[in-house]
């Protein structure tokens, strides 16, 4: 049942104060009874509603909310004011409320309950009110501020927050009440100095709208980069009454085009052509590598095509893969090699081309990542040189790492072990060479793996070769990064023939120095014999001769035999070198020589000893005395003379015999020169200069002959200095 309307405030009796404030509101404020009827109405009521606040008491309130209002909420609460439902429980709802000349007006409202006469009574604030067509504007903005993209946040003009949209919270972690009542500094990073924010408020303090980036920090940490907008929102006077803030999160599209920005850079950077081209083969994009290569500024290779700056025929052919592509919109890999004739430069690319599409998806062409490999083809070509080489060769070859794993064995190293496979990566030497040879053969890898070469002999025993003997030598493998040792190479040299070759020369030498010297000098003694007892007559001086000149003989085919016997030494015995002091050996072979041929004048020029020190095998003193001798022996004078001369250089010692003799024939010069006059054995001298020649093989060394002036001959013998 209704009650009868009071004509005041719903206040505590004899509380003037909040009376008066009431009465004196600018909001429209109404108070309702338990059934939804006024009983007060403040004098807002009428300017704002434009109706009598006396005429409204006794009136269901739902009598002035429109009835063709779609929003439930407006229902529900018409529902609320039209019974005896409690309206206390209605909390910041919009409510519209018909004017009495027609027009509508928004308030925002909300009812506080209280006592009355000890009756619940329900007072609504009215607030904001504005007309219908300017709420739904509002609504309207709001809604798209809600559900913007985009964070918004607007604050008052002492920058505390008022106002945040979901995207603020969605994009900072701060929820509504964890920001409204704050200042935007709950996003300080650190990172923007102070003279920022100071220009950023002296900006919007003077009404301009301030828009840069800055860099936030959300609730949980992370820090983001964001585009901000900020504007000043003006009042009815036009004065500044707050600003909103509208934050774009940039941090991806930062990053995306920081990458992008590197990403051209590297491309750039490349000495690999890299090129984008349009469906008629046009080139649109290429970095600097290809303008190198084709000899033409970039700006004048856009809307060409390749046959602008090189061979037609390579031009074609890149052509055709081009096509390829774009009918089968799949990537080809092909090789070219172009000549660039504005370059003068030559190539060869491994090129992989891919079909290209624009932003909607259609074909546009296709774009190529080319590789120059003309440095690898050269390369490739010179390791199959190699590799060819290798399994070419009648040595063993084999390779280990530093774990002793196999990298590489050739066919002749396989075939020897027994190893039937190929690829010998998985074998490890103690598989290959068993048990019982492996700890030797591991002693002299580890020494390789220090870096040392190695050299030895050893026996080996196949099961079906027999007992071989091998000349064994050891390489450190460098690494190819510059780290030290990576591992060894093995070469396994088989000299079971000419060691058994070597072996019978010996024997056959033994034999005919033993039978030849001890034939040779029965005759001789037999031959004195008859010179000393020959009748001193005509006969007996034919006997004399006759046996003189068997003496003779002799003494030239044991000479002959003794200098077989040095060859034959010489080439049995290993090459060893080692320092010698040539002048000091010529001076000592002069002085010998000149007693053994007092007849002949022999003259030295060495320098100081230590002076002219070579690299030569122990053999050396005995070629240069054959040399020395052979001048002399072979001279057509009573008188020889023989100049032997020795000079230093910072890379070689040389050796002059002169003499003043009738010069060395062709054949003998051959022999000391090139050791392939054969014809020259049967002479004492050229066997004399075999010896030569091949002392000064195994001492790295070497002769040549020329003319003297205005006769004779000059010999000179050429000698490497020592190793450090």
């Amino acid at each position: 049942m209704a009650r009868e309307p009071s004509a005041d405030p719903p206040s505590a009796p004899g509380d003037d104060f909040f009376a008066s404030f009431v009465e004196g509101c600018s909001d429209p404020i109404l108070s309702v009874d338990g059934d939804g009827v006024i009983v007060y109405a403040n004098p807002a009521v009428g300017s704002v509603l434009d109706r009598d606040p006396a005429a409204l008491r006794g009136r269901r309130l739902a009598e002035f909310i429109p009835e063709d209002r779609d929003d439930e909420r407006i229902r529900s609460l018409r529902r609320r004011l039209s019974s005896d439902a409690d309206p206390g429980d209605v909390d910041g709802l919009t409510c519209p409320l018909r004017r009495d000349d027609g027009r509508t007006m928004v308030f925002s409202v909300r009812f506080h309950e209280h006592r009355s006469a000890g009756e619940p009574v329900y007072t609504g604030v009215f607030r904001d009110g504005v007309e219908e067509a300017t709420a739904r504007d509002l609504r309207t903005f709001r809604n798209v501020v809600e559900h913007a993209g985009h964070a918004v946040y607007v604050t008052d003009t002492d920058g505390t927050i008022e106002y945040v949209n979901p995207a603020f919270t969605e994009n900072t972690g701060y929820e509504p009440d964890d920001a409204i009542g704050r200042t935007p500094t709950i996003l300080n990073s650190g990172e923007m100095s102070d003279e920022y924010f100071a220009a950023l408020w002296e900006t919007i303090g003077s009404g301009e709208v301030w828009e840069e980036e800055i860099v936030d920090r959300r609730r949980d940490g992370e820090a983001y980069r964001a585009h901000q907008t900020i504007a000043p929102v003006f009042d009815a006077d036009g004065e500044v009454s707050r600003f909103v803030a509208i934050q774009t999160d940039v941090t991806e599209k930062r990053e995306a085009m920081g990458r992008l920005k590197q990403h051209r850079e590297i491309v750039e950077a490349l000495d690999d052509p890299i090129l984008l081209q349009n469906l008629d083969g046009e080139f649109e994009l290429l970095n600097e590598a290809v303008s190198e290569f084709a000899g033409v500024p970039r700006e004048e290779l856009y809307g060409a095509d390749e046959f602008a700056f090189m061979d037609p025929e390579a031009a074609a052919e890149i052509a055709e893969r081009k096509r390829e592509v774009l009918e089968t919109e799949a990537p080809v890999a092909y090789e070219t090699s172009p000549t660039f004739e504005r370059s003068g430069r030559e190539a060869t690319f491994s090129t992989r081309r891919y079909p290209h599409y624009d932003a909607d998806g259609e074909l546009a062409g296709t774009f190529a990542i080319c590789r120059d490999v003309t440095e690898m083809k050269r390369r490739e070509a010179e390791l199959e040189r190699y590799e060819r080489a290798v399994n070419g060769a009648t040595d063993l070859i084999a390779a280990v790492d530093r774990d002793e794993r196999f990298l590489f064995a050739n066919p002749q190293y396989r075939a020897y072990h027994g190893i039937e496979t190929d690829d010998v990566r998985d074998l490890s030497i103690a598989d290959v060479v068993g048990e019982e040879r492996y700890p030797a053969v591991r002693r002299n890898v580890d020494r390789a793996l220090r870096g040392r070469s190695v050299e030895y002999r050893t026996k080996r025993t196949h099961p079906v070769r027999g007992t071989r003997t091998f000349d064994v030598r050891y390489y450190p493998l460098e690494d190819p990064d510059g780290d030290g040792v990576a591992g060894v190479v093995g070469v396994l040299r088989d000299v079971t023939d000419s060691e058994n070759r070597a072996r019978q020369l010996s024997v056959v030498d033994r034999v005919l120095q033993h039978n030849l010297r001890n034939a040779l000098t029965v005759i001789r003694g037999r031959a004195r014999e008859l010179v000393e007892g020959a009748p001193d007559d005509d006969r007996g001086d034919d006997v004399a001769e006759s046996a003189a000149y068997i003496v003779s003989r002799a003494d030239d085919l044991l000479t002959t035999s003794e200098k077989a016997h040095s060859i034959t030494e010489i080439l049995s015995d290993a090459p060893d070198v080692e320092p010698i002091d040539v002048g000091r050996t010529v001076d000592g072979l002069v002085a010998a020589l000149a007693d053994e041929y007092p007849d002949a004048r022999l003259t030295a020029s060495t320098p100081a000893d230590g002076d002219a020190v070579a690299s030569g095998t122990a053999w050396l003193d005995r070629a240069l005395a054959e040399l020395i001798r052979n001048a002399v022996v072979h001279h057509d004078r009573d008188r020889p003379t023989v100049d032997v001369a020795v000079e230093a250089t910072a890379d070689a010692v040389e050796v002059r015999i002169a003499d003043d003799g009738p010069g060395m024939n062709d054949m003998n010069r051959d022999v000391l020169e090139t050791g392939r006059a054969v014809d020259a054995l049967y002479h004492g001298s050229g066997l004399g200069l075999w010896l030569v020649y091949w002392v000064l093989q195994q001492s790295g060394g070497s002769a040549t002959v020329a003319d003297a002036d205005p006769r004779g001959t000059v010999v000179t013998v050429t000698l490497a200095r020592p190793a450090e």
